[in-house]
């Protein structure tokens, strides 16, 4: 993903997962996501939503008010959450909560080169109020960790969270 001044941009080829992603649970083919649809959807993306959580998700997706979702509807929703979720500034200090490091340079946030634990990925499970055991804490480590070293470090929890 790249950014400009306006924020973060999609790639050609995030664009195509997403299109992709759409067709796949666009089950009748009608280039439209209604409510049962968006649940498989969420549900395959391991997102935990309760009914009430889906329907707000499916209102703000739903930006026509046509009570279906289509392609461009989806793209759009991700891309405004990206640029208003994901700034750099957003993403370190959502870093620092889980880690507690967070440099201060020149009035500005920047990352220092800490790195995210598996004891501090539970410890923000377990304050999000999602408790996992050892085993499960430690395998989402491994699915984050892209350089193999049994942390994170910003890079790579900026990655995985832009991909979301």
């Amino acid at each position: 993903m790249d950014t400009d001044a306006a924020g973060v941009t999609l790639t050609e080829e995030e664009l195509r997962d997403l299109r992709n992603l759409f067709v796949k649970f666009d089950s009748d083919g009608n280039g439209e996501l209604d409510v049962d649809e968006m649940k498989l959807l969420i549900d395959q993306l391991k997102i935990v939503a309760t009914t009430d959580d889906l329907k707000i998700m499916y209102d703000v997706l739903d930006e026509d008010g046509s009570g279906t979702i289509d392609c461009a509807e989806m793209m759009n929703s991700i891309d405004s959450f990206l640029r208003e979720v994901y700034s750099s500034k957003e993403l370190i200090e959502s870093f620092a909560q889980l880690c507690s490091c967070v440099v201060e340079n020149d009035g500005g946030l920047e990352s220092g080169d800490e790195i995210i634990t598996a004891k501090d990925l539970a410890n923000a499970m377990n304050l999000a109020g999602v408790y996992m055991t050892e085993e499960e804490v430690c395998s989402l480590l491994e699915e984050v960790d892209e350089s193999g070293d049994g942390t994170i470090d910003f890079n790579e929890f900026r990655n995985t969270l832009l991909m979301l």
